[in-house]
């Protein structure tokens, strides 16, 4: 759980057990004097809208957070582009062992720009949106394993 996430619990908390507390101190033989019961009702509001607050903005991204994945999306969609285009010549052309090769190791170099683009663009959606991220970590273990016992 992020932090964000436990200040907003913890806000939620606190105004839910302030507000018991306000109807509890309310219906005691010598309740408390108004004062009292206007600064529980006061920090109760506070604690809720505090929450609402926190709440609200979890798993909304920084704009200069998403244009920055979206660009580095974007440069590992050119890089799988180069790379089809590679093997699309290798596939079409005839080349002797050695220039063979050469080109494998140029694609090789490629899809590990691609590998190294995918988990830089992951540890993006990290930072702003961890809850999806750990999601979908998830549904893929499950899927994987369902796939491996099926």
């Amino acid at each position: 759980m992020n932090s964000k996430k436990a200040w907003g619990i913890a806000l939620l908390s606190s105004g839910a057990g302030l507000t018991v507390l306000l109807a509890v101190l309310g219906n005691v033989e010598q309740p408390p004097s108004a004062q009292t019961q206007g600064t529980l009702a006061a920090l109760a509001l506070s604690a809720q809208l505090g929450a609402s607050w926190v709440f609200s903005g979890l798993g909304r991204a920084d704009p200069s957070m998403a244009e920055r994945a979206i660009s580095r999306l974007m440069t590992v969609g050119q890089r799988a582009a180069d790379a089809r285009i590679e093997v699309e010549k290798l596939h079409e052309s005839k080349l002797t062992a050695v220039e063979s090769r050469n080109a494998m190791g140029r694609l090789s170099v490629t899809l590990s720009y691609l590998e190294e683009g995918y988990v830089e663009a992951i540890k993006d959606w990290e930072v702003f949106h961890p809850d999806a991220v750990e999601k979908a970590r998830f549904k893929i273990s499950s899927e994987t394993e369902v796939q491996n016992n099926g």
